[in-house]
């Protein structure tokens, strides 16, 4: 297990905002030559309309976590509540609107990988590749360690438990 703090992402800006980078795989990758295989990022979209940056030959997930998002993808228009998570194509031309931050994970097509979102209270977790474990708010401590806010858990075939009640995303790649 590695704990990932917050002082330990990199942020950048982008159109409509800052995006925070809390992970990329493999870790000598970056995202500005898209030559990365995994990206779980969270960022802020501050515009009335926020267009995203296309990623040709990634498939995303993404989740709003402190207000609803309106996003519309390939001409398909969706309405997420915080921590709801939508799949789709990084192909599509991609929009959403609302002041909100997100939770991101991009990833190479041909490869297998999930994002999903779960309000735990004291959660065993068994990762059997790699996970990444992002808690934006809430109180909670990982194998006796304080799992802080806005950071993240590294997992490579391992189990853990998490004591306390929350929401949590989680990515498996």
């Amino acid at each position: 297990m590695k704990i990932i703090k917050r002082d330990e992402f990199k942020d950048s800006k982008w159109s409509a905002g800052v995006t925070t980078e809390v992970f990329i795989y493999p870790e000598d990758a970056s995202v500005a030559e898209k030559n990365f295989d995994f990206r779980i990022s969270t960022a802020t979209c501050e515009d009335e309309v926020s267009v995203y940056t296309p990623y040709n030959g990634f498939n995303r997930f993404i989740a709003p976590l402190n207000n609803d998002m309106h996003i519309k993808t390939a001409d398909n228009k969706f309405n997420l509540r915080p921590y709801e998570v939508l799949y789709f194509d990084g192909d599509d031309n991609t929009e959403s609107s609302g002041d909100i931050r997100d939770f991101n994970l991009i990833f190479k097509k041909g490869l297998d990988a999930k994002m999903y979102s779960l309000n735990i209270n004291n959660f065993e977790f068994k990762a059997d590749k790699k996970a990444i474990i992002f808690n934006f708010e809430s109180d909670l401590e990982v194998d006796g360690k304080k799992f802080e806010e806005f950071s993240a858990i590294f997992l490579e075939n391992e189990k853990i438990k998490i004591n306390g009640a929350g929401k949590i995303i989680i990515c498996e790649f």
